[in-house]
């Protein structure tokens, strides 16, 4: 086989694995929309969606508790370790409505950055990512451990982001959009909102990269 017989073939290869990866990633989507397995995390969904459309303040005390409640319940991001009303009245400190309607990304680390009363630091990260996506789900993305592990897999077989993809670049809210956006690019999927990328790529790792 001569060189360009070589680069075809290297070239039709790749063009191969980006369909199957895309496809596994369908399937994943397809997966949570409709087995009975992801019926209970469906259900929760529209729970937090209800909750969040009735309570879209961050100003009122019981709205943040009650949004803060439902999420460390059905994420299990065990904000109890750290005290739940501390991390309500820090979110109320903050004054966040104009900035989350506007998809300021600064929210992210404002929330996260957390310290309570007995000087316990920790960075709630995926809880924040979180609060501030269902706000507003058109800026925002949530971060998991899933997505993470889903999207350093397919950056390791495709190559498909522009800067160094790891665990500690996702750390950085602005990486973790630009990698959503890449890998959404990359494999034609520009048509599924975040909301569903962050489906196909929390149950790909759930099922896959345990």
């Amino acid at each position: 086989m001569g060189g360009g017989g070589v680069k075809f073939f290297s070239l039709a290869k790749r063009s191969k694995m980006r369909e199957n990866a895309k496809q596994a990633l369908l399937e994943a989507l397809a997966e949570y929309d409709n087995s009975k397995e992801y019926e209970h995390y469906r259900d929760q969904e529209e729970v937090i969606v209800d909750i969040f459309s009735q309570y879209p303040s961050n100003n009122d005390k019981k709205s943040v508790l009650l949004k803060v409640c439902v999420l460390d319940s059905f994420y299990s991001t065990n904000l109890k370790i750290y005290g739940i009303h501390e991390v309500v009245e820090q979110i109320l400190n903050l004054n966040i409505d104009k900035a989350l309607k506007v998809g300021d990304t600064g929210v992210i680390e404002k929330i996260a950055n957390f310290t309570n009363s007995k000087g316990k630091q920790a960075f709630l990260y995926s809880f924040a990512s979180k609060y501030c996506f269902h706000h507003n789900k058109d800026k925002y993305v949530i971060f998991d451990s899933f997505v993470q592990k889903s999207l350093i897999h397919f950056n390791n077989k495709d190559k498909f982001c522009s800067f160094k993809l790891s665990q500690n670049s996702l750390k950085n809210y602005e990486n973790l959009l630009k990698a959503i956006k890449e890998i959404r690019t990359f494999y034609g999927l520009e048509e599924f909102n975040n909301r569903q990328m962050d489906h196909m790529l929390w149950v790909y790792g759930k099922e896959n990269l345990k």
